[in-house]
């Protein structure tokens, strides 16, 4: 294929992209824009959608401009990132020139869609910290291979939606190995989950490390170490490494750095690594040809034959948005969006816990405080919310993000609506917003349930 003007690259591109957000996440789906600059009358003009920004300069000549790439980015930064509101999050590409124009691509996504993916936090060693992060990244240079090949004028190849997704699967394992002499772990994961022993498809798991943190697993106290290996294991002996992880099951792994394995390890505390050792990261095989990779209890991303698949989020924004205006329609976006990242947050927490949302949480905290503990308003963010969720009982917390009680057991009476099926802490939440929406002493509340497993619910009277 070859592509003869800007405009024409630039519908190409645009369409890619819808193609493939899509197929992700229709949400998750950007606006795509050109930029491109132009001199005139003392004046550096950049246009992106309908809006043109004039630049006073000194610059005469677009050659010149080109070669001051780290210049044209800060004006992107500086009036586009900022023409957005903070619910924005912009991408761009490589700066390029063409027959007297330069120009780039910006792609504007939902910030609130992003964060409700989950995400490595800024404490791991690990330079893209999500499959998502790893597809912006392989769009770009996919962005920037088209841009490059139609100022050379050569022919375009398009790019697979299914082999960018595997590519970005492929950068995002690199990433979490960070060494480039461990040759295609991704491959090799996939080849292994292809394979059977004795007619029974795998269900084992590998707990994988970098290799300079393979001496600190010897010295945890919270790891046992079974067996090791006299000769470390390659990964590429399929049929060895098949066999082998017939020894792992629940808290026993093969212990790898992405290219060998060297030994069998058991977990002495089950939740331990699953909620501090957050530099751990799991290989699990699911069935036939279908593997996953997990950290912090939290899936990365899904491979079956080969594709990638993207885990979507437990609770989207718009859900959660959607479910809390019905209860409390007045109160506005900003305060939403923060008690949804509290949400997310509260996901990381292995036990479970419940949240329960009120405009009365002080009172309620106060009603309950001998099956909970009162603490003093305090603003929560996600740095805090973990902590508190940590122990057994509710959390209670007003609209305006402020908690008042943790640790409450809730109280309500016996009633219909509960599941026997769930566990205590659905059904604890069932009574306990049935009671409430009965009792005209007490605001409605928006009570979320996370359960040990990850699900989650939403209950409020609109719900039962």
């Amino acid at each position: 294929m070859l592509i003869k003007t800007v405009h024409e690259l630039s519908e190409l591109l645009d369409q890619f992209l819808q193609t493939l957000f899509k197929k992700i996440d229709t949400e998750l789906v950007p606006d795509f824009y050109l930029v491109s600059f132009d001199i005139a009358n003392d004046l550096i003009n950049m246009r992106f959608a309908n809006d043109i920004i004039g630049i006073p300069t000194t610059i005469e000549t677009l050659e010149t401009l080109y070669q001051r790439k780290k210049f044209l980015q800060n004006l992107m930064d500086l009036h586009i990132s900022k023409s957005f509101s903070e619910s924005s999050a912009v991408f761009y590409s490589d700066i390029f020139v063409f027959n007297n124009t330069i120009f780039a691509y910006a792609y504007k996504f939902d910030r609130k869609i992003l964060d409700s993916y989950y995400k490595m936090t800024d404490d791991i060693d690990v330079q893209t910290k999500s499959i998502i992060e790893a597809i912006i990244s392989e769009v770009t240079k996919y962005v920037n291979q088209c841009a490059t090949n139609f100022i050379g004028d050569r022919e375009m190849t398009p790019k697979g939606i299914n082999d960018l997704l595997k590519d970005a699967g492929k950068t995002l394992m690199n990433s979490i190995l960070n060494d480039e002499s461990i040759s295609n772990p991704f491959d090799k994961f996939s080849k292994i989950s292809s394979l059977s022993y004795e007619k029974a498809f795998s269900n084992g798991k590998i707990l994988l490390l970098k290799q300079d943190s393979l001496s600190s697993v010897v010295d945890s106290s919270h790891i046992k170490l079974l067996l090791t290996f006299e000769d470390r294991l390659p990964l590429s002996s399929f049929r060895h490494i098949r066999k082998i992880l017939e020894l792992s099951k629940k808290d026993i792994y093969l212990l790898s750095d992405g290219e060998y394995i060297y030994s069998v390890i058991q977990f002495t505390e089950e939740s331990y690594h699953l909620d501090k050792a957050r530099h751990y990261f799991i290989i699990e095989f699911n069935t036939y040809y279908s593997w996953q990779l997990n950290h912090n209890n939290n899936k990365l991303m899904q491979v079956t034959n080969e594709e990638v698949y993207i885990p979507k989020p437990k609770i989207s924004y718009f859900n959660f948005s959607y479910e809390f205006k019905k209860v409390f329609p007045e109160i506005e976006t900003k305060k939403i969006l923060n008690l949804y990242k509290l949400i997310l947050e509260a996901l990381k927490q292995v036990k479970g816990t419940i949240i329960v949302i009120s405009k009365n949480a002080r009172s309620e905290a106060f009603r309950l405080r001998n099956q909970g503990f009162i603490i003093n308003a305090t603003f929560l963010n996600v740095s805090t919310i973990k902590s508190i969720t940590s122990i057994d009982g509710a959390v209670l917390v007003d609209v305006e993000g402020f908690c008042h009680g943790i640790g409450v057991i809730l109280d309500g009476v016996a009633t219909e609506k509960g599941d026997p099926s769930r566990g205590a802490r659905y059904n604890s939440a069932i009574r306990y917003v049935e009671t409430i929406s009965h009792n005209q002493s007490y605001s409605d509340c928006l009570t979320v349930v996370i359960s040990e497993d990850g699900d989650v619910d939403i209950i409020s009277k609109h719900t039962l």
